[in-house]
């Protein structure tokens, strides 16, 4: 699968949302030129996409969670982290089955390691989630309390819900 720096950048920029990263640290964590990076850094400020804040004299990136286009930017790339994921685990079928059925109940669905994570609005009743084995269930305060542990997952619904709940 074809990705661009750009892509790659934000995927590098989301895997630990907090984090601040220099142009320098960017460049050197993908390979590339200090002046590739520095191009699409600069097309990614102007796009809103990140937020650069200058720290004594160097330039910090952030994601700016905010922004529409980074929300869909960042559900692009959860689909391709999804799609890879599914192509690697035969069970991820019957998986992608029971989310069907409850994603109407949920915001997001997420996947790390053997366990699936399901992140629910704060008032829902009747919903029965025991048709997942080994869940966990979690409102919105608590995935951004333990953020931190859900840094390495797979979003299998909802990844602009779980960016725009990431980023409040």
């Amino acid at each position: 699968m074809v990705t661009t720096l750009k892509h790659r950048i934000i995927e590098l920029l989301s895997r630990d949302p907090g984090e601040l990263y220099s142009i320098s640290d960017i460049a050197k964590r993908l390979g590339v030129a200090y002046s590739h990076a520095h191009g699409f850094v600069k097309t990614l400020v102007s796009e809103d996409v990140l937020l650069i804040k200058k720290i004594g004299n160097v330039s910090v990136c952030s994601l700016n969670l905010t922004a529409p286009m980074t929300l869909s930017l960042l559900s692009i790339i959860e689909s391709r982290r999804a799609l890879e994921w599914m192509k690697k685990n035969p069970q991820s079928a019957k998986l992608m089955e029971r989310v069907e059925i409850v994603k109407d109940n949920v915001h997001c669905v997420l996947v790390k390691g053997n366990r699936v994570v399901l992140v629910v609005p704060e008032k829902i009743k009747g919903a029965e989630f025991s048709i997942f084995k080994n869940r966990v269930v979690l409102n919105h305060r608590q995935l951004r309390r333990k953020r931190k542990q859900y840094n390495d997952r797979i979003v299998l619904h909802g990844a602009e819900k779980y960016w725009s709940l990431m980023s409040d």
